[in-house]
């Protein structure tokens, strides 16, 4: 339901499709998000969200491959979000795509993929998810606090070893807290106990010095991030626009994660406001060294460290009434 998700809900893409729906609801937009929700239901702000296709919309947002197949689809604006990659579970027929007059996209890298799949992307927008300002800032530092935050638990596996290591070798006291949903799960979704992947990962983790939790609000992650001296993200995931990337930077957190993959590099900025560690597919252990010696690199040296901290507040990052206004300029252009 509506309510579960806004409640639980979890994820850049499930925040970015509230954020931006309830943008427009609340400017006067007629908003309606094809899901694959099980009961229909409005927002708090007036989007009505739905999973069946009924005809004719005002302005009409389709999540992953809900709604893809319907040529018949008439609606005042035709223009393709690609809030995921194309091979991630939404992958529209060539047809359809000639029929969209503009193609958003959240990251140059995601361009790049999307251009790759499909040869027959016309005009384009570049509009990145945004970040809710009012409850992410910085906070008082705690330069010895690690975190690490993915739902997706992207590179979760990683963390005790490389924790273990950096508290071994680390010339002040540091602790480590990690948010996953290793317990908790997406509204719906039910865990197979005999192909549960991340079983060996979880009891890993329980066995390490790695304070795990799961999932917090957005309030309570916010003030986590903002006294975070460093978020930690081992991941070998290609993301389009990490929400945790870009919150961790308007908290004026630097973030250590993998470059050369995917669009982070596009914000993270070696050695400015963090540090990138390149991915080595041939042998992860050489990533895994690498990367703590990057963040000891910065834990060791408390001056780079707060000149890291002062530049990752400094980062171009949008909050979510810029990338609402984006989108309805976008709209009126297109209407």
């Amino acid at each position: 339901t509506v309510t579960d998700l806004e409640r639980r809900g979890r994820g850049g893409m499930v925040t970015s499709l509230f954020k931006v729906s309830d943008y427009l609801a609340r400017r006067g937009h007629d908003v309606t998000v094809l899901s694959d929700i099980e009961s229909t239901g409005a927002t708090r702000a007036g989007a009505f969200w739905s999973h069946e296709f009924w005809g004719e919309y005002d302005c009409l947002i389709a999540n992953r491959g809900v709604g893809d197949g319907y040529p018949d689809i008439r609606a005042k604006s035709h223009i393709l979000w690609t809030h995921d990659l194309p091979h991630s579970g939404f992958i529209p027929e060539p047809r359809t795509i000639r029929a969209f007059a503009c193609t958003v996209f959240m990251s140059r890298y995601a361009e790049q993929v999307w251009r790759a799949f499909y040869h027959d992307i016309g005009r384009s927008a570049f509009i990145p998810n945004g970040v809710d300002k009012t409850i992410f800032y910085p906070r008082q530092k705690d330069l010895g606090y690690l975190l690490y935050a993915s739902a997706p638990n992207r590179g979760l596996k990683r963390l005790p070893f490389i924790f273990d290591c950096i508290r071994s070798r680390a010339k002040k006291p540091v602790r480590c807290r990690a948010y996953s949903n290793m317990n908790a799960l997406h509204p719906g979704e039910v865990r197979d106990e005999g192909q549960d992947g991340f079983a060996l990962t979880y009891k890993e983790l329980q066995e390490s010095a790695v304070d795990h939790q799961d999932p917090v609000p957005q309030d309570v992650l916010a003030n986590e991030m903002g006294k975070a001296g460093l978020l930690l993200m081992p991941t070998d995931y290609p993301e389009i626009c990490s929400n945790i990337v870009l919150q961790a930077l308007v908290s004026g957190t630097p973030v250590i994660t993998t470059g050369g993959l995917g669009a982070t590099p596009e914000w993270v900025k070696h050695r400015r406001n963090g540090m990138l560690t390149d991915w080595k597919t041939e042998d992860y252990m050489v990533y895994q060294v690498d990367f703590i010696r990057k963040v000891l690199e910065v834990l060791d040296n408390e001056g780079r460290h707060r000149q890291m901290i002062w530049r990752a507040r400094r980062s171009k990052v949008l909050s979510w009434d810029e990338v609402g206004s984006r989108w309805e300029r976008l709209i009126r252009r297109y209407s």
